[in-house]
């Protein structure tokens, strides 16, 4: 195969694959408008920062399939504690601190017992998924609805014209970069990826650097969930259920690797976008529900594909 073919397929697929999309969606109405093509980033965002928080778990060769749950379970604990238990203590300011810090929480607490006690983080997190899904449905199994503007603000409110939710969205990669690609805490992840037991030879502190990892999926996913119950100025139990299907598909398609060590945040974001029009475009043309998923189950197969060809190539660029 060419090498340009090659250097695509490794570095640049997504941005081709979001061109077409966007010279597709050009030929439907309504489209192109900047108020459409506002509304599709603003959806973007919720699931933009799961799929940052899987892409770090990735890159360790590890996986949490728990995120769609605590992209619930943290606004819930933080709205109860604002409403319920400590209504006279936590303001709606300090419940935006505190949901993060909770999602922050239950990920270092999943990455702390599968990396330490060295069990399987596929079956940790499927545990945690399950528990945190069962204490949101109990928590509030009619949802909790009109919220203090202070709570949704993020989610809800608009700087320039322009939702605040994409401002938190693109900070929120802005770090990550900074961290992953000019800071030691980067490179450490990538070794632990490529060559666990040649990172900790070199002096990683292997366990630590996971745990961390798991601890920032959780945070992502928080902050995710907090943008999402603004943008619906409500909480409900089955908020954000499913979604780690999609959360996986924007990972893969982004170029992560499953096998760990392989990945970019700038491929990530262009796959959240990728995936957010395709769902915008069958908004405006009317494809039915059953439809869409079969869409969306495409879309994952296209990316897995497109995964074991992108680790094909890089296996076979590192032994030349």
């Amino acid at each position: 195969m060419p090498s340009t073919v090659r250097n695509l397929l490794e570095r640049h697929l997504i941005w081709v694959l979001l061109s077409v999309l966007v010279a597709f969606g050009l030929t439907v109405p309504g489209f192109s408008s900047v108020q459409n093509l506002t509304n599709v980033l603003w959806a973007a965002a919720p699931l933009g920062c799961m799929v940052l928080g899987l892409f770090l778990v990735l890159l360790i060769k590890e996986v949490d399939l728990s995120l769609e749950s605590t992209f619930a379970f943290a606004p819930t604990v933080a709205i109860m504690l604002m409403t319920v238990w400590a209504p006279g203590l936590v303001h709606p300011v300090l419940a935006v601190i505190l949901t993060p810090f909770i999602g922050l929480a239950v990920g270092l607490a999943s990455g702390a017992f599968a990396v330490t006690l060295r069990v399987n983080a596929f079956l940790v997190t499927l545990a945690t998924l399950l528990v945190m899904r069962g204490a949101v449905i109990f928590l509030i199994p009619e949802g909790v609805y009109y919220l203090p503007s202070e709570y949704t603000y993020l989610g809800e409110q608009r700087w320039f014209g322009i939702p605040v939710a994409i401002f938190v969205w693109l900070l929120l990669y802005g770090v990550a970069y900074i961290f992953m690609e000019r800071h030691r805490i980067g490179k450490e992840v990538y070794a632990i990826g490529n060559n666990e037991e040649a990172a900790f030879l070199a002096g990683v502190m292997v366990h630590r650097t996971k745990i961390f990892c798991f601890g920032i999926a959780g945070l992502a996913a928080a902050v995710g969930g907090l943008l999402e119950v603004g943008r619906l100025q409500s909480v409900v139990a089955d908020l954000g259920e499913g979604d780690i299907l999609m959360v996986f598909a924007g990972t893969i398609l982004g170029g992560t690797s499953l096998n760990g060590g392989i990945g970019r945040l700038s491929g990530v974001f262009g796959a959240v976008i990728v995936i957010a029009i395709i769902e915008n475009l069958m908004n405006l043309t009317g494809i039915e529900p059953s439809i869409r998923q079969m869409v969306f189950g495409s879309v994952l197969l296209i990316a897995i594909y497109l995964a074991s060809l992108q680790d094909r190539f890089a296996s076979k660029a590192s032994r030349s």
